[in-house]
């Protein structure tokens, strides 16, 4: 008996460390303040997942580069599509991915701290209810040419 009681917590072991982790960034990139609106803003792109098995929620986050951190949405407002704060955070559904993009959802970045160019790597802390924080490390660059981001693809993943 012992010896099964050894082997069942060997297999709950190795099935922990196999397991993906409950949140994960990939694709993450910034926009170069030089291509910035007015006020010093830019924007976090990129993906994240939820691999766990509730919904959470994106609320913020936070970093060195910026005085305010706010999730945005790109919307149509009296017929007219404008930014805005997403009231109470973006769901990600439990398994399920959500796109940060140009023109559609994103982190938004306010009061800038310093100009960020392209080549330039900053530290961003996402913030989320249900979930402990992320923090991953994005790439800075400007969109090309025709709409088309250009960013160094990179995948990073947190456990909570």
């Amino acid at each position: 008996m012992r010896k099964l009681s050894l082997i069942i917590a060997a297999v709950l072991v190795l099935a922990g460390c196999s397991a993906k982790p409950d949140i994960s960034a990939t694709d993450l990139w910034v926009k170069s303040s030089e291509t910035s609106m007015a006020g010093g803003m830019t924007a976090v792109y990129g993906t994240i997942t939820n691999n766990t098995g509730a919904d959470i929620v994106l609320t913020g986050g936070q970093t060195d580069a910026a005085g305010i951190t706010e999730v945005h949405e790109m919307a149509m407002i009296d017929g007219q599509m404008k930014m805005q704060e997403i009231d109470g955070g973006l769901t990600i559904p439990a398994g399920q991915s959500i796109e940060l993009e140009l023109g559609g959802n994103h982190l938004m970045l306010m009061q800038l701290t310093a100009d960020l160019l392209a080549g330039d790597e900053i530290s961003v802390t996402f913030s989320f209810t249900g979930a402990a924080d992320l923090v991953v490390d994005g790439i800075v660059a400007k969109p090309a040419e025709g709409g088309d981001e250009q960013y160094h693809s990179t995948e990073m993943e947190m456990d909570n």
